[in-house]
């Protein structure tokens, strides 16, 4: 009988430590951003502080719905990491909006987060950022239906590689400065 209940607990032993070992396993694997290689990321930035992390948004000017909650998510993110170096971006995702409409889109945001419009120069660029995800509208159509991607882009002070992240959330941040202080 005693041999019967120290076997049981073993066995819920062994059952709990799998259990554990599977959970801390699906942690692992399931973060939920993707690490790119970045060519164009230390020319494009050359005149960002090597001591700033990048954040990029790729939205479309006008937009009346995903881009303010992305934008709103931008300034919460840099109230809860108020010791950490941020520059902000707007990646203008249609080549034919002008510089007034651009800025009057993003005045708004700017009396609460310092972010600047970019625009990509080149057609390298644009291939490089619809690689990361970010959706360069060519059809109009599309535009009218504010129809673009949500992810945020994070470029680390070594300009190195990007972080594409479906969502800008602390977990995410926290773990990707784990393991850029491995490198």
């Amino acid at each position: 009988m005693a041999l019967k209940k120290w076997i049981q607990r073993l066995l819920w032993v062994i059952v709990i430590i799998l259990l554990l070992g599977l959970s801390s396993l699906l942690h692992f694997f399931s973060s939920t951003y993707r690490k790119i290689p970045c060519e164009i990321c230390e020319i494009q930035f050359d005149t960002v502080p090597k001591s700033n992390w990048i954040i990029i948004y790729p939205g479309l000017v006008g937009c009346g719905k995903k881009c303010p909650m992305a934008l709103e998510n931008l300034r919460q993110f840099q109230l809860r990491f108020p010791n950490s170096k941020f520059s902000y971006y707007f990646l203008v995702t249609d080549p034919k909006e002008t510089e007034e409409d651009i800025q009057n889109y993003l005045a708004y945001y700017q009396t609460s987060l310092a972010i600047q419009a970019l625009r990509p120069k080149s057609i390298e660029e644009v291939q490089f950022y619809r690689r990361l995800g970010a959706y360069l509208p060519e059809y109009p159509v599309l535009k009218q239906k504010d129809e673009h991607g949500t992810q945020f882009f994070l470029i680390p002070p070594n300009r190195k590689v990007v972080y594409a992240l479906p969502e800008l959330g602390g977990n995410d941040w926290i773990q990707i400065q784990k393991e850029m202080s491995k490198e």
